[in-house]
């Protein structure tokens, strides 16, 4: 079956060099797939297509994604079918707070263009906006909501448009489907219902020293409805750095530092506060 699919993949790979269509192949390091996700998004390319292993999409899906691609457009979706369900997807909001309560707009036909908060499984995205959550588990539950969520949230149009149909084939095998520990996606289901509690609110985590919280008070009263947690309290109030480990698990992605070395950074800490929570 391995060398089956090495063969398969090879011809892939002699038709994308025929056709003269740059490619690349990049191993996954086994930390789960949104650290994957999160290196295609950092990579430099404008667009990203973020396709599920087991999705096949039709001919046109790509074109037809891309053809809504505007200035005001963070992500777009289409219909995401999985055989032999059959969702009423009539009545769909698509927003985050009726996440429970109804099926993904996606799991059915979409007639008409419709703007929603989140997409599922895959979808074309505007990259280097907003980064995955790599605070999840391995099984990386509820990464695609999240992330497009927070593009959503950035103030980027969200869609989901028709003739962009991609079949999902629910394979049982391989990737997330490997592991049976309940208790990851126990772990990360509470990471997403804690973040989406805080939908309303700029979370803010401080972890640097005391000067960075001196240069971050210059930023402060210009960020909207700040939920703030600060290692000293008496320089920027806030609840405690254990607090923000409690409620969203790893906090490097709130690492101003870390950011500023993803990003190259070359500007001042103030202005590197600015990108981040502005």
């Amino acid at each position: 079956q391995d060398m089956r699919k090495e063969l398969v993949y090879s011809h892939f790979f002699e038709i994308l060099n025929a056709k003269g269509i740059k490619w690349e192949w990049v191993y996954a390091h086994k930390k789960g797939q949104h650290y994957i996700h999160q290196m295609a998004n950092t990579m430099g390319f404008d667009w990203v297509w973020r396709v599920d292993d087991d999705a096949i999409p039709e001919p046109n899906v790509l074109q037809n994604l891309f053809n809504y691609t505007h200035k005001n457009v963070g992500a777009v979706g289409g219909a995401i079918i999985t055989l032999p369900s059959n969702f009423d997807t009539s009545k769909c909001t698509g927003k985050i707070e009726h996440i429970n309560i109804e099926p993904n707009i996606q799991w059915n036909y979409i007639n008409k263009v419709k703007e929603v908060e989140h997409l599922h499984c895959s979808f074309l995205y505007r990259a280097g906006v907003y980064d995955y959550n790599l605070a999840l588990s391995k099984v990386a539950h509820r990464e695609e909501t999240l992330f497009t969520y927070g593009l959503f949230k950035k103030g980027y149009k969200i869609l989901t448009v028709p003739n962009a149909t991609s079949w999902h084939l629910k394979n049982p095998n391989g990737g997330i489907r490997s592991e049976s520990n309940e208790i990851l996606y126990g772990q990360d289901e509470t990471i997403f219902n804690n973040l989406i509690n805080y939908s309303d609110k700029t979370i803010v985590i401080l972890t640097g020293g005391m000067g960075d919280h001196i240069v971050f008070t210059h930023v402060m009263p210009d960020i909207t409805n700040p939920e703030i947690f600060t290692c000293y309290p008496d320089i920027v109030p806030g609840r405690s750095i254990a607090e923000a480990h409690q409620l969203f698990g790893n906090i490097d992605a709130w690492n101003v530092y870390i950011k500023m070395y993803q990003w190259k950074w070359k500007g001042s800490l103030e202005d590197a506060y600015r990108k981040m929570y502005l």
